[in-house]
């Protein structure tokens, strides 16, 4: 039987493909859920050991001025990390040597998924300025 260019033709899905979008929704609305929220999770992630590498820099570089002290980069570090407040806890220790200055930065980074601990480790060491 053939169609006219002016005639509709109307086509019959098979019975058994009846649900078959409900089930391809059921395999990939979850796949694209855990995509979406690993990237989130990565961004955040990614977010708070920037932060932490900026701070712990920022205070090495402070701490070893001339005529400067491990605690002043401890302290310039620790503000930076209240200014830029990302709802972590920071832990910055000020390690002094006596040929260099080494800022650690420890912290958690934001999660959205509940139980998640994602921890973030980052420092700088720097040789102290002599005049």
């Amino acid at each position: 039987m053939s169609c006219s260019s002016r005639e509709t033709r109307l086509v019959v899905a098979h019975p058994r493909s009846a649900g078959s979008v409900s089930i391809e929704a059921v395999l990939i609305i979850p796949l694209f859920l855990l995509t979406v929220f690993a990237i989130l999770e990565a961004s955040l992630w990614v977010y708070a050991s920037s932060v932490a590498q900026a701070a712990a820099q920022d205070g090495v570089r402070a701490g070893t001025a001339y005529g400067a002290t491990a605690q002043d980069g401890q302290g310039l570090a620790e503000a930076i990390l209240h200014q830029r407040d990302s709802g972590t806890q920071w832990t910055v220790t000020a390690t002094s040597g006596p040929a260099s200055l080494t800022v650690v930065v420890d912290g958690h980074a934001l999660t959205v998924v509940p139980g998640l601990n994602l921890v973030v480790h980052e420092s700088a060491t720097l040789p102290w300025e002599r005049p």
